[in-house]
């Protein structure tokens, strides 16, 4: 797979796993992009160590500013930001020490990264969703006005969609979208994504040009390499 400028391995969501130091250690130099979720677990982790992985990926960016990408989900979101809804798993105990530790680090975080033609977010980008209700600009950097939305774009930028659980008629925005929203996706580009959940690395092929690959397998050792 060779849509990118440099190698780069792309960490799906952590939800409170360890297992990215792994990826890392295998690939000394190359870029990282974690693609968010760094908190509530599915499975049992020890709420001190859930803070101290957490800490220890802001370390990393901290370290290696140009080599590591670290974007927001929708299980970091809702600790921090009153734009976005409360997922399940919301972790009450930890809410206030999480929610410091991403605002003392926000500079850290970004919602998308773009290499070319190749775009990063936590959950994709429907066409329709994109042209329509947040009202982007094709031929503009599409990273560039997500991470930089006017007010008018939040609600479509932190919207649930109908499949998961919003308004009826409604697609999800770059932190919720659901992969049956994804169908068509963003014409042009190649869009590299977790929040669906997959046992690998999965890649689907929408119309004019565009694709998009899930990359949420990280709990069942699994990551996206590309070259």
């Amino acid at each position: 797979m060779n849509e990118v400028t440099r190698p780069t391995a792309v960490i799906g969501d952590v939800h409170g796993l360890d297992c990215w130091r792994q990826v890392v250690q295998s690939h000394p130099g190359c870029r990282v992009v974690f693609l968010g979720d760094y908190l509530d677990p599915i499975d049992y982790v020890p709420r001190r160590d859930l803070l101290a992985n957490l800490r220890a990926i802001i370390a990393l960016r901290r370290a290696r500013p140009s080599d590591v990408v670290l974007l927001l989900g929708n299980h970091d979101l809702h600790y921090f930001s009153t734009d976005a809804p409360i997922c399940s798993r919301f972790d009450w105990q930890i809410g206030d020490k999480a929610s410091l530790l991403f605002l003392e680090n926000i500079d850290a975080f970004q919602y998308a990264f773009q290499d070319g033609r190749t775009i990063f977010t936590h959950a994709g980008i429907a066409h329709g969703w994109f042209v329509n209700d947040f009202k982007g600009d094709i031929s503009r950097p599409i990273a560039d006005q997500l991470n930089n939305p006017s007010d008018g774009q939040v609600e479509a930028l932190c919207r649930v969609g109908q499949l998961r659980g919003g308004k009826q008629g409604t697609t999800g925005g770059i932190f919720w979208a659901d992969s049956d929203e994804l169908a068509d996706p963003l014409h042009g580009f190649t869009q590299v994504v977790g929040h669906n959940r997959v046992e690998e690395v999965t890649t689907h092929e929408g119309g004019d040009g565009g694709k998009i690959v899930f990359c949420d397998c990280l709990w069942n050792g699994n990551y996206l390499f590309m070259e």
